[in-house]
């Protein structure tokens, strides 16, 4: 009785009902907190009379700062299941080639008699504009299967009416945000009960709302960009049901960062984009079954515990796409971009995202490549100088070659000639590349124990012993060499330089 009181006080307290309830009639002069403390235990109506006023809102003002200093942002999250497609354009968009021509990308996207394909079915969050969970919010092509972004400020309290549309218990859990244990939506026993347990598992019809705070302990402090990356997901079994699709971005931003409009939207930047970097591993997802019966040809001849099998349906996917599928990121040149980072999974999702052509800020620093990990949430700042379409990828040689891989394009959006602030030097190098032979032992013994690099049992004889069918330790390799003029007659040769090696 108490857990539907509550959720009841919280929607009228907050004006998401269309008129003060009739069971618990609360004046709209009345300061939040104590509508809904006056709700919640309606007896203390003598507050309300005179001489008692002061009292209550005595009793109520260590709450205050926490509930009022912001806005309420009331968001309506609906839980879906979909089918999914990691390469929409059915081809390898890096390379340009169909997938019948590329073995690599084949691997994954193609069903067969015992292999799923590019498509699955995945659940996932989805937003509506009200209650009525009938108008759902268009999001924009490039945040794939991720839910919808949520963003607010310093001081603000963030409702999520989540609804469970789906076939199984899911719960949303936020990171970055203050949240007590009827809000957390995250199930491990915790030693709750009753109405604090309800978030920990919303079953399949079900609805609960979570009620997040931004407080002055989770701001992002002077030395953070404007906003925080952040990300929230389901957690009744977290790694199945990330892997089966449920997780979004979540923002927490300094005060007077977001304009008025729903939804906000960032006045510090031109474009903000957020970017999932992660190895699917769809053999967790709640639905493999269900995608193995309904994509593969022969379902009765699939082995579950093959690996070749399993490794078919691990998506190196940026956002949900793979292989350049990725759409629509496209931003204008000499315009402010903040890029949100943020990966999931397990020991194989460490990504280093290369973003080709242009300069990050972080934390201060300027890189071209941003290093993500689990549970890892980077915040990327860009001003982007040269127009056209760029690559971005993980560099971890793997994840490249799966399909880690994107392109997003900048355009000249202003006719103002770009300034141009150089004033040094032109530093002009003529580089060759060198086939050499190369051996990685020159000195033929090892220099810590002195044992001949080929000796049996030395540890290093695995690596130069030659034969009929090993290398040993000398390689053809390719090697840049540097030039005194464009003649590439005289080699520059500098002792500084023999450290270097290949």
């Amino acid at each position: 009785h108490f857990k539907s009181r509550r959720e009841k006080c919280v929607e009228t307290a907050w004006g998401t009902t269309s008129a003060p309830s009739q069971d618990y009639p609360i004046t709209n002069k009345v300061p939040y907190p104590l509508k809904l403390f006056i709700c919640l235990f309606p007896r203390v109506m003598w507050a309300m009379e005179p001489g008692h006023l002061l009292w209550a809102l005595l009793f109520v003002q260590p709450l205050w700062p926490r509930l009022t200093d912001g806005a309420t942002r009331v968001y309506y999250l609906g839980i879906q299941d979909v089918q999914w497609n990691y390469a929409p354009k059915g081809r390898n968009v890096i390379t340009n080639q169909p997938l019948d021509s590329d073995t690599v990308a084949s691997n994954f996207l193609k069903s067969d008699k015992n292999r799923i394909g590019s498509s699955y079915k995945k659940t996932i969050y989805k937003e509506y504009r009200d209650g009525s969970y009938m108008d759902e919010m268009v999001q924009p092509a490039w945040l794939g299967f991720l839910g919808p972004v949520l963003k607010a400020e310093v001081g603000d309290i963030i409702l999520i009416h989540l609804k469970n549309f789906a076939t199984r218990p899911y719960t949303i859990h936020p990171h970055g945000v203050f949240y007590e244990k009827d809000s957390e939506g995250s199930l491990y026993p915790d030693g709750s009960s009753g109405w604090l347990k309800a978030d920990d598992s919303v079953p399949p019809g079900g609805s609960h709302i979570y009620n997040w705070t931004i407080p002055e302990g989770h701001a992002p402090t002077d030395a953070d960009p404007a906003c925080l990356t952040w990300i929230y997901h389901s957690h009744v079994d977290a790694p199945r049901d990330i892997a089966t699709g449920l997780i979004g971005p979540l923002i927490t931003c300094k005060r007077g960062t977001l304009d008025g409009n729903f939804p906000p939207q960032r006045q510090d930047v031109d474009n903000d984009f957020f970017l999932l970097f992660s190895v699917i591993d769809e053999n967790l997802s709640w639905h493999i079954n269900e995608n193995i019966a309904t994509y593969c040809s022969d379902p009765a001849s699939v082995d579950i515990e093959d690996e070749t099998f399993q490794e078919s349906n691990r998506m190196h996917a940026i956002n949900g796409f793979v292989f350049g599928n990725l759409p629509d990121l496209s931003m204008c040149a000499q315009k402010r971009v903040a890029w949100h980072l943020f990966g999931m999974g397990n020991e194989v999702d460490v990504h280093t995202a290369f973003f080709h052509g242009q300069m990050l800020t972080i934390r201060g620093h300027r890189t071209d490549v941003a290093h993500i990990f689990p549970a890892t949430f980077v915040t990327a700042e860009m001003v982007p100088r040269e127009p056209g379409t760029w690559l971005i990828s993980c560099q971890v040689n793997s994840h490249l070659q799966d399909g880690m891989q994107a392109l997003y394009k900048i355009k000249s959006c202003s006719m103002a000639p770009s300034m141009n602030l150089l004033t040094g030097k032109v530093r002009q190098y003529f580089i060759e590349a060198h086939e050499i032979q190369w051996d990685y032992g020159p000195m033929g013994h090892d220099g810590n124990t002195g044992k001949n690099l080929r000796e049996p049992g030395s540890g290093s004889d695995k690596f130069f012993q030659k034969s009929s069918s090993r290398i040993g330790g000398t390689y053809w390799k390719v090697r840049y060499e540097a030039f005194q003029d464009e003649t590439f007659q005289e080699k520059v040769q500098l002792e500084e330089d023999k450290h270097l090696g290949i």
